[in-house]
C-alpha cells in the first residue's frame, strides 16, 4: 500500500497532529470501502456461481432430450429404410 503524504502547505495549516489524524482517516476510509467492496463481491460471486450451476444443469437437460431426439429421429429413419429390405 502507498504512503499517504500530506503536503507541505496543508501539514503547515493542520499542524503534526493534525496531518497525522487527516491521514488516519483516509486510511480508515480506504479500509471500510476496501471491506465492502470484498463483502459484496463474495456475495455477487456466491450468486453467480449458483446461477451457472442452474444453466448447467438446465444444459445437460436440454442436451439429454437432444439426445432423445436424435435416437428416435435415427429409428424412425432406418426403420423406414429397412422396411423396403424385407
Amino acid at each position: 500500500m502507498a504512503t499517504l503524504l500530506v503536503p507541505k502547505a496543508l501539514r503547515e495549516k493542520l499542524g503534526d497532529a493534525g496531518s497525522d489524524g487527516l491521514v488516519m482517516m483516509f486510511a480508515e476510509a480506504h479500509r471500510l470501502a476496501v471491506d465492502s467492496f470484498e463483502r459484496r463481491l463474495t456475495e455477487e460471486i456466491g450468486k453467480l456461481r449458483l446461477d451457472m450451476a442452474n444453466v448447467r444443469a438446465d444444459i445437460l437437460k436440454w442436451n439429454f432430450l437432444f439426445w432423445i431426439g436424435q435416437l428416435a429421429a435415427m429409428t424412425a429413419i432406418l426403420s423406414l429404410m429397412l422396411r423396403g429390405v424385407r
